[in-house]
């Protein structure tokens, strides 16, 4: 059954609701409690002032244990109790951020999170409305995704500096709204000189240069239908400080496109319905020493039906899309100024891979790395709730999804495309479906309590076109990659756990995890016989393989506050945290890139008036390595911010100047692939200004 047949079926079940929906009989739900706020629910502003750079990862670095994958000022994908790249989603105001971070730890993510409203982070049943990672999914939305959400004129103006190394931020946004229209302008801008790290060196190719532009417009056409459009475009410029003697760099665009058409119906059973098409175009260009050696680009088209309903005491929410993509790669050296189908000369195609296999035993190329691909999905998905007792609720989740992945080997020189003699299936069709369940239960209460929160997860997730499809060098992490076709779906069952205990001015969290996995995808690095590491033959760089193995990951976060206005009238509050985990395969190695065990302490004096925060965390040197994987040293990292607000009529004013690793610690993040050649940035100062009307 092809993607369009597909699409008829399920609508046509989603069609066939009411009928089932209309022979309930609807009864009352009393809701008697505040349910405790979400710590991983946050505003972007609260999320800022902890944040070492505007990165995502950094935005998301101080929830329980997330950390962020990241070299200097442009690179930092979050990293979420283990799982990274494929394992987590990234949307934008509830479609999949269109980019290739995920690939690879040197592309950034495209989006600015400081042009955000909120950043959230969802796991267990709330995220399998949107996708089925092990990791959850990262929901950033941002005044595009309702712009009837804030009535009146709004405008809002910020910048900050930094002298050493010297960057300069802005941003800027124009809002209006009222009972018929809407309409939203907003920018930002930003550069960075490369920065020193804590030993005093300056890291090449450490620059940034970021912008970003929005419109947006909205029309009410009644009481109950509304009609909006957006368009957002993303440009970043920026190094990559490699080992290798020329001048990595990277530009990326990302344009990105919506309209949403909304109705709120006068049902008994159905209270919101919204389409929304949204369309996006990646590309993003890799020089070396200014010849444009590779090239990568994105194309997505998909549409989403988007149901809020109830049924007796269920609430629920439907989620409906399709989509189509279309990957294309260039690896050429100074040859990738565009894309373009490969010459064929009528010859033996794959006579150099051949070779390879002869000589090595091993097919390495020294062409295109993957063929271009053409990516077709279709998913339906449902999160439904549940108050089973006053205080007590339970939540359902479930995601189905299909795909159908074509990969066009024409791209790639003649003489690298895999030969059909080592293996005739190599670019073959991929048809598959994926099925993921979650169940959850909570306690949400006020006042002093135990709160808690557990969900048990099925996950299935296809494996990528890189993972599946790449065979090439890698510039930027100067590493050479084998993809594997065999790869098969990744399994998990995930276990989550949060407990809140909350008595006068203390409160306590602790959130711990299971997650065991069947064929774990990942990257190992590879050995010859003798244990030298492998290097391919064309830049003698290091060889890793893409593999798969059972896994176990299990870890905790244990975060305690003192509040000490609620008796002392003090508005301080004293917080300590530790994170910890573990990431093995089933014969009990450790994988490579586990974040080592942290902790941090901080103090935050919080009024109308002033706002002054300092923590100061202690990353430990990485002891749970992987067979010949090298230890990264501990640091020390203290940080403080201090910030004074004020109001004049209707104008909001804030003022404010933090320190990041105010030590000057020489600071190696364990995560990166990159962490020798990109040490963390040294100390820095920054002092911004924000006006809002």
């Amino acid at each position: 059954m092809n993607i369009q047949a597909k699409a008829l079926l399920v609508a046509c079940l989603l069609a066939a609701t009411p009928a089932t929906a209309e022979q309930l009989e609807l009864e009352p739900v009393d809701v008697t409690h505040t349910p405790e706020p979400d710590p991983t629910s946050q505003d972007t502003d609260t999320l800022e002032q902890g944040a070492s750079n505007d990165t995502l990862g950094s935005y998301l670095d101080d929830l329980p244990n997330v950390d962020s994958a990241s070299y200097g000022e442009a690179v930092g994908r979050p990293v979420v109790r283990g799982m990274s790249g494929y394992r987590i989603k990234i949307l934008q105001n509830d479609h999949e951020v269109s980019d290739l971070s995920a690939m690879s730890q040197d592309h950034a993510v495209a989006v600015a999170p400081q042009a955000s409203e909120r950043i959230e982070l969802l796991k267990g049943p709330a995220s399998l409305l949107y996708a089925a990672q092990a990791g959850g999914v990262v929901r950033i939305s941002d005044a595009l995704d309702d712009l009837f959400s804030k009535p009146g004129l709004h405008t809002e103006l910020s910048g900050d500096l930094r002298a050493e190394p010297s960057s300069a931020g802005a941003t800027a946004h124009l809002h209006y709204a009222n009972n018929r229209w809407a309409a939203h302008l907003g920018g930002l801008s930003r550069d960075s000189d490369p920065y020193e790290s804590g030993d005093g060196q300056v890291v090449r190719d450490s620059d940034l240069s970021t912008q970003q532009a929005q419109l947006g417009f909205g029309w009410r056409v009644g009481d109950r239908t509304e009609v909006q459009f957006g368009a957002t475009g993303l440009t970043k410029d920026y190094g990559i400080p490699n080992s290798t003697a020329e001048q990595t760099r990277i530009e990326l665009q990302r344009e990105d496109y919506r309209g949403s058409f909304r109705y709120l119906p006068d049902s008994l059973w159905l209270s919101s319905a919204q389409l929304s098409v949204h369309g996006s175009d990646y590309l993003h260009d890799e020089t070396e020493d200014g010849r444009q050696d590779g090239l990568f680009g994105q194309q997505v088209l998909g549409s989403t039906l988007e149901l809020e309903w109830w049924a007796g005491s269920w609430t629920g929410d439907t989620r409906l899309g399709v989509s189509r993509s279309k990957l294309r790669v260039c690896h050429e050296h100074g040859g990738c100024d565009d894309f373009r189908d490969a010459v064929r000369t009528g010859g033996p195609l794959g006579e150099s891979i051949a070779q390879s296999v002869q000589d090595t035993g091993l097919p390495y190329s020294h062409g295109h790395p993957m063929p271009d691909t053409e990516d077709e999905g279709l998913q339906i998905s449902t999160v439904v709730h549940r108050m089973v007792s006053a205080d007590h609720a339970l939540s359902l989740g479930s995601h189905l999804q299909w795909r159908t992945l074509t990969p066009d080997p024409d791209n790639i020189q003649e003489q690298w495309v895999h030969p059909e003699s080592l293996d005739p299936d190599h670019y073959r069709r991929q048809s598959d479906q994926a099925l993921s369940l979650s169940v959850g239960l909570g306690k949400q209460v006020s006042g002093n309590a135990l709160l808690w929160d557990v969900s048990v997860s099925y996950l299935e997730r296809f494996p990528s076109a890189d993972e599946l499809y790449w065979n090439g060098f890698h510039h930027a992490t100067d590493t050479y990659i084998f993809g594997n076709v065999d790869l098969d779906k990744e399994r998990s069952v995930n276990l989550d756990v949060e407990l809140v205990l909350k008595h006068d001015e203390h409160r306590a969290q602790l959130s711990s995890f299971y997650y065991r996995f069947d064929d774990y995808i990942f990257q190992d690095q590879g050995f010859a016989a003798d244990g030298s590491p492998l290097v391919d033959p064309f830049h003698l760089s290091e060889v890793w393989f893409t593999r798969q193995t059972d896994a176990r990951f299990y870890g905790a976060s244990l975060r305690y506050e003192n509040h000490l206005d609620v008796h002392r009238g003090w508005p301080v509050t004293l917080w300590a945290q530790v994170d910890a985990l573990s990431a093995t395969t089933a014969g009990g190695e450790h994988l490579p890139r586990t974040a080592p065990t942290n902790g941090a302490l901080g103090v935050v004096y919080d009024t109308p008036r002033w706002l002054a925060s300092a923590t100061v965390k202690r990353v430990l040197r990485s002891d749970n390595l992987a067979p010949n994987e090298d230890e990264t040293e501990g640091y020390t990292w203290l940080s403080a911010r201090l910030q004074r607000n004020w109001t004049l009529q209707d104008q909001a004013w804030q003022l404010w100047i933090m320190g990041e690793n105010l030590l000057d610690a020489d600071a190696r993040n364990h995560l990166s692939v990159l962490k020798d050649t990109a040490p963390l940035p040294g100390r820095q100062v920054i002092a911004g200004i924000k006006w809002a009307y």
